[in-house]
């Protein structure tokens, strides 16, 4: 990469990070290197969910800013499953195959060498009957505190459904060019569901916690091929009780061994916690103003809220700490011959390189730094930087609640820490 890309020359005595701009080969990809983009909701979907072309400069910037491989934000199955976020992709008929597919050819057109992986996702309890306009349906009857959305637990013919509609997602995927998929089963969506025993009280055969994940990989490997690159995204654990724990999390990956997934991805929570799975700054401020779920309360109503509940409901959360999923990832990685790879709060060259040669990790994923820098891998590569510059002020995080598409608020006027905290 040449300096002028920059506009000065990088500083030679910083190492490029060994290891981390080294090759990376999967059962069935080889990634140019081991920085990944974390899926990341974009909002650059229209009201019917068919992909915008706003993503195909994005993909482009994150490609020629040294990603190794892109991971898409969540994309729904069905309409069922969609989220809650008013923009968000889907793949759930040919139409948005057809979408994908012009985005997916003009980012490899000028970025052949990056590996593009469709998530896919299926919002179970987690979404709202006013978005998808369908009754919501979860793993049992349990409705979600966040949601406070009436809940009705699925029948053993509709999640036999539901995994042909990821199996049917994932060949539609395959067929947009997509390098491979990564299969959401964290942050409390519905696979997740299924492997937590709070929202999993069910006494049928889909008792078995692994049983929907299994189910579901298997279906996509038959409906796409067994060299189809799969991954799956998974919480370590979680913050309810009886939750998922990091034991839990380590039977399950122990399940997918033999399954031929790729690598697996730890993360950390679901959505009734919601800022423990990004940690940082919590704008309440903002929260209940751009929230659907909290802007129509009055605003008098807001202002008693926020300070009779303000404290108690920011101090539900975890603060920011550097590598926050590592301690996870690492227990995960001793337990599993699969791929880990680990996300959450990975700022720095050498958390980065830390993460690879002292953790074991064989990958590490980045969300918020591509947000604020898509550049980022290439400047940690030239030495140009050594840290993000992301404040994880989170305020991308909350805009994602919104119509506005995914962007940086670093540098808004007037957004300094105490607006948000």
């Amino acid at each position: 990469m040449e300096a002028s890309v920059f506009g000065h020359p990088p500083d030679p005595t910083v190492a490029d990070g060994g290891k981390l701009f080294s090759p990376l080969t999967l059962r069935n990809v080889i990634l140019k290197n081991r920085i990944i983009r974390a899926a990341t909701y974009e909002g650059m979907a229209d009201a019917d969910g068919v992909p915008g072309e706003a993503l195909v400069p994005l993909y482009r910037h994150l490609a020629a800013g040294g990603a190794g491989a892109i991971i898409t934000g969540f994309v729904y199955i069905s309409q069922a499953g969609r989220a809650m976020q008013p923009r968000q992709g889907g793949i759930d008929n040919p139409e948005k195959t057809a979408a994908w597919q012009k985005i997916v050819a003009q980012v490899k057109s000028s970025a052949p060498d990056v590996r593009l992986f469709m998530q896919l996702a299926h919002a179970g309890r987690q979404t709202r009957q006013v978005v998808t306009g369908l009754p919501v349906y979860g793993a049992s009857s349990r409705r979600c505190t966040y949601f406070r959305q009436k809940t009705t637990m699925l029948s053993g013919q509709a999640i036999e459904s539901i995994i042909e509609d990821f199996a049917r997602a994932a060949g539609r995927a395959q067929a947009a060019g997509f390098d491979g998929i990564q299969l959401h089963a964290a942050h409390g969506y519905l696979i997740h569901q299924f492997l937590s025993p709070w929202t999993n009280t069910r006494r049928d055969r889909w008792g078995d916690p692994t049983l929907s994940l299994e189910k579901t990989v298997s279906a996509v490997k038959a409906a796409c091929g067994d060299h189809y690159p799969v991954l799956v995204k998974l919480s370590a654990a979680d913050d309810n009780t009886p939750g998922i724990r990091i034991e839990d999390t380590i039977k399950t990956v122990k399940c997918l061994e033999p399954l031929g997934i790729d690598a697996v991805e730890i993360s950390y929570g679901t959505m009734e916690y919601a800022l423990n799975i990004i940690r940082g700054a919590c704008p309440v401020d903002l929260v209940l103003r751009i929230n659907p779920l909290f802007n129509k309360i009055p605003r008098l109503l807001r202002g008693i809220w926020k300070a009779l509940r303000g404290d108690a409901y920011k101090a539900r959360f975890y603060p920011f700490e550097e590598q926050y999923n590592a301690k996870a990832a690492v227990r995960i990685k001793q337990n599993t011959t699969l791929p880990v790879i680990t996300v959450g709060g990975i700022r720095s060259l050498r958390g980065m390189t830390d993460c690879l040669v002292r953790d074991g990790m064989d990958a590490v994923s980045l969300c918020r730094p591509l947000i604020c820098e898509p550049d980022l891998p290439l400047k940690l590569q030239t030495g140009i930087a050594l840290h993000s510059a992301c404040t994880n002020c989170n305020r991308c995080t909350i805009y994602c609640d919104s119509p506005h598409p995914l962007r940086c608020y670093r540098n808004e006027r007037g957004n300094s820490d105490e607006n948000y905290r």
